[in-house]
C-alpha cells in the first residue's frame, strides 16, 4: 500500500496517514488492516432469488483478502462487520469464513471479527466481537453508535458500501472525515457483488451509519492500479466533478 503522508490531523487518524488499497485501510501506528462488508452467502442468494451468476464469490474473497495481507502485511486483520450476509442462517457461508480465517493466519496476521447486522449467525463459526480496539483505533461496523463505545483517535466502520461516480464510472471509495473530537474512515464492500451507494451528491442524512455527520467535510480517496488518489472534501470535490 502507499505510505502514508505527513500531516496528521489525529495521532493515527489523519486522512494522510493512512493507506487505502485491496479494499482495505491500513493503520500503520498500530499495523493493523481493515475491510468490512464481505457478504459471504450473497451469491448463493441472488441465485436463490433466481439471478444467474457466473461468479465464484470464494475464490474472489480469498483473492482480495490475499491482497490486502500482501500489500500491507499487518499484524491484525480486521473483518469490520457484515461478513455474512443471510439473516435467516449462515449455512455453508460459514465455510468461507472459517477459510477466511485460516488464511488470514497463514499469513502471520490475527484475524479478528467484528459483529455488524447480518451477523446474526456469525459467533456460531467463528469468535466475534462487538468492537474492536487496537491502540487509539476502534473498529466497530457502523449500523450503530454501541452506548458504550469506548473514545478514540479513528473509528473504522464500513456498513454503507460508499462508491463515488467520476467520468461516468462507478468506483469503490473510502471516506474520511470527522466524528466527534475524533476522525472516521469508512471501507467500501469487499464483496464486488454489493450495490453500493453514490456518494457524489449525498449529505449526511443520506447514509445509514451515524458515524457519517457533517459530510461536506468528508474526504475521499479512490484505489487506482498503483496508487490510491485523495481528493479535497467532498464539498469542493462535487465541483470538480
Amino acid at each position: 500500500m502507499i505510505e502514508g503522508d505527513e500531516g496528521s490531523e489525529t495521532p493515527a487518524g489523519g486522512f494522510e496517514d493512512l493507506s487505502f488499497g485491496a479494499g482495505a485501510v491500513y493503520v500503520p501506528e498500530e499495523d493493523v488492516a481493515s475491510v468490512s462488508d464481505l457478504h459471504v452467502g450473497l451469491a448463493d442468494a441472488a441465485r436463490r432469488d433466481g439471478t444467474a451468476l457466473p461468479f465464484d464469490e470464494e475464490t474472489a474473497l480469498e483473492e482480495a483478502v490475499r491482497d490486502v495481507l500482501t500489500r500491507s502485511e499487518p499484524s491484525t486483520l480486521v473483518f469490520d462487520g457484515d461478513v455474512q450476509h443471510s439473516f435467516g442462517g449462515i449455512g455453508d457461508a460459514g465455510d468461507t469464513v472459517r477459510r477466511l480465517e485460516r488464511v488470514t493466519e497463514t499469513y502471520g496476521a490475527e484475524p479478528v471479527f467484528v459483529e455488524g447486522n447480518h451477523d446474526t449467525d456469525l459467533d456460531a463459526v467463528v469468535e466475534t466481537e462487538a468492537w474492536h480496539e487496537e491502540g487509539d483505533v476502534v473498529f466497530v461496523h457502523g449500523d450503530t453508535v454501541p452506548a458504550n463505545l469506548p473514545d478514540a483517535s479513528l473509528y473504522v466502520v464500513g456498513h454503507d458500501h460508499p462508491t463515488v461516480e467520476i467520468e461516468g464510472q462507478k468506483q469503490s471509495c473510502f471516506l474520511h472525515g470527522p466524528y466527534e473530537d475524533a476522525a472516521v474512515v469508512m471501507t467500501p464492500a469487499l464483496n464486488p457483488l454489493c450495490e453500493g451507494v453514490v456518494v457524489n451528491e449525498m449529505r449526511a442524512y443520506d447514509f445509514m451509519s451515524p458515524f457519517v455527520r457533517d459530510f461536506d467535510r468528508f474526504r475521499v480517496a479512490v484505489e487506482t492500479r498503483d496508487e490510491a488518489l485523495r481528493f479535497p472534501p467532498i464539498d469542493d470535490f462535487r465541483r470538480m466533478l
